[in-house]
Order: C-alpha cells, then structure tokens, then sequence
C-alpha cells in the first residue's frame, strides 16, 4: 500500500466555487495572497473577479509576476492585450496592494547564447517565509503563467509551507481557469534548442551516478506536440514510455485523436506497446497524480533488482493535468528519481485574438486545495 498525501484531496470547480468564496472568506480574521501573472490571456482576471464578486470584503494583497520574454518573442505583438488586462486587474483591486515581482525568462551568455532562466528567478521570488507568514490563506493562479514559472513556484511555496509551518500550515491553492478551446487557439511558436529539467524538479537525472538505472519517461500528451515530443525523447532516451492520455474528457473522443495524431512517433518509430498506454481524467489534477504516483511506485519495486529506476515526467497538456503532474514529482522527488523535463516555446501566435475574448466566458473555473484545514483535520 502506498500512503499517498493528497488521497483524500479537495478539488472545487464550476458553480460550486461561487458558493465556496462566499463561505471560506465570510471569516474576518482570513488575510490572503493572491498571486497571478501578468499576461495576454484572456483568462488572467477570470479567478480574481469570481473572488472578489464574491467575497467582496476580503483582506486581500496581490503579487503580480512581471515576466519579460525578450524583444524576439513572437508574444510582444500582444503587448496591448497585456495591459488591457493590467488596467482591468487595477480596477478589481481598487485600493488594495498589488506588488509587482519580475522575473526574466532569459539571460544572454557569451558569444549571445540565450539561457532559459525564468524557473529559477520564479522559485527565488520567495526567499523567506516571513514573506508569507502573516497570510491564513495563499492562491497560487497560474492561468496567465507558463508551466516553467508556475511549477518551480509552486514548488517552492510547498517546499516553504512544509519547512516552516507544518505545525499550522495556511490554506494554500492552485486556481486555474480552463478553457480546452482557448488552448488550442494559443499555438506555440518555435521551441527551445536547449531542453531541461525544471528548476526543483531535477530529481538527481542531471547527476551522473556509477550504476545507470532504467528511464521511465511519462509524457502527457497533447495536441501539436510533436516537435516537443521527439526532442524531450532525444534529450531523455528513455528504457521505457508511457504515454499519458485525457480520458474521460469533454470531448470523448481527443484521446483517440491523439493516438491518431501520434501512432507514427508512438508505435513505429518508438516501438511503445498498446498496454504501456495510460489514461487520466482530464479534469481532475488529483485523480492524474494518484494514477502518475502508483504507475511510478510500480516501476520501482518491479526494477529493485536492477536497483530501482528513474521516472521522468513531461507535460504537453492542460495546466489542469499539470498540476497533477507536479503533486507527482514533488511527493516523489525525495523517495524516487522523478525529474520533470520541460520543453518550452519561444512565444505564441494567436490567429484571431477576439475567439479568445469570445469564448473567454466558457472557461471553467477549478480550486485545487493542497495544504490547510482540510488536511489538517485529518
């Protein structure tokens, strides 16, 4: 039996987070952090209008992470959109505290080679707990944030709450605003030459070691992804794959379509058996973490006489099954190697920007509780 941490967990989402605001911050005393990226996406304001709509008097600062991705970014075209939704953030807040944190993505190296820095500048926004201490409840949302500066920070909120204030720890939550549609309609715009492991999440991968133990790679997949795929493969060069697939989804068809897409790189040129596949429920990050968590552990005690094995995570998906993603690593960095690899884009392009604002009231809205009263209780 494996004793898992978020096995019972709390996941709120749709109509029930309304009712959810309006009850978890009646309480006077709360004071809370709400953390959000400054970005293009339509959906960055989504979480915090639904909170204060709904919680109107709630004792609130905001951190804004300011991400520059460089002047070559195919993203600085949406720079008006930013500030659309900068200025709509301000008038949420009215008199209340937004601190901006800023980070860069990239750092120049001699000879004008680009290094992807922004997972490590996330993870240093937060060198002290004093920072935080005084907060009963903190929000992490990562709608507006790229994967690479949402899991290091994540990561290292966690790692803060577990140190300093497992005795009382504060209510700590991930919000995301989903939105399949908007997703597809952002598409990537070239990749990194350079691929890594996140920041936090390296797992010992990176470190050479006497006995080479097996590879596990677990890539989640998603649609057009398969420039990331064939390049996290070259970089890892993995024993064994297990694709992660969406099932059940809103489209109950997209894990058949993602095979289709895939079968090539999959089952010819990969060799993946059809019994290696796994699937996950496309919205529920906690139901993906146990399935992610148990397939690891299995791997593991399958391979101990080969002395054990190293699991890599990649996700090409959702924000909302990277969430189950990162709870995976995290539980398991320190027991097994688990590293997540991530490859990046190098900006976006968006066809038609006002899809975006037209399907923007489609998005769902999930709550995803990881630390605090609930677990405490327990």
């Amino acid at each position: 039996m494996i004793n898992l941490r978020w096995d019972p967990s709390v996941l709120i989402s749709g109509t029930k987070t309304p009712e959810f605001w309006k009850e978890h911050f009646e309480i006077p005393t709360r004071k809370l952090l709400f953390i959000l990226g400054r970005g293009f996406d339509v959906r960055m304001n989504i979480a915090i209008k639904n909170l204060l709509l709904n919680a109107p008097n709630v004792d609130v600062d905001c951190w804004l992470i300011e991400f520059e991705e460089g002047t070559s970014s195919s993203s600085q075209k949406y720079q008006p959109h930013v500030e659309e939704n900068l200025d709509e953030l301000k008038s949420l807040m009215g008199t209340r505290n937004i601190t901006s944190k800023q980070i860069a993505l990239w750092s120049t190296q001699p000879k004008g080679k680009r290094q992807r820095i922004g997972d490590r500048q996330a993870a240093n926004i937060l060198t002290d707990y004093s920072q935080i201490s005084q907060y009963t409840d903190i929000i992490i949302d990562i709608s507006a944030l790229p994967r690479g500066v949402y899991f290091s920070l994540v990561g290292k909120f966690l790692t803060f709450i577990d140190r300093y204030a497992k005795e009382n720890p504060p209510n700590f939550f991930i919000v995301v605003s989903e939105n399949a549609n908007i997703d597809v309609r952002i598409k990537e715009k070239g990749i990194d030459e350079d691929v890594g492991y996140l920041y936090g999440f390296g797992g010992t991968l990176e470190l050479t070691s006497e006995v080479e133990e097996p590879i596990v790679w677990f890539p989640i997949l998603g649609e057009d992804k398969l420039e990331h795929l064939e390049k996290a493969h070259g970089h890892i060069r993995p024993h064994e794959i297990c694709p992660v697939l969406p099932f059940p989804s809103k489209n109950p068809r997209r894990s058949d379509s993602l095979i289709k897409t895939y079968h090539q790189l999959l089952f010819d040129k990969l060799n993946i058996e059809p019994q290696n596949l796994m699937y996950v429920p496309e919205q529920n990050p906690f139901e993906a973490y146990i399935r992610l968590t148990k397939a690891i552990h299995n791997y593991y005690n399958s391979l101990k006489v080969l002395e054990g094995c190293k699991a890599v995570i990649s996700t090409f998906s959702s924000k909302l099954l990277s969430i189950g993603t990162l709870l995976s690593a995290y539980e398991l960095i320190g027991q097994i190697g688990v590293g997540v690899l991530n490859v990046d884009s190098q900006g976006y392009e968006i066809d038609h920007f006002e899809d975006l604002k037209n399907l923007k009231d489609d998005s769902e809205l999930f709550v995803i509780w990881l630390t605090g009263e609930p677990y405490n209780e327990n």
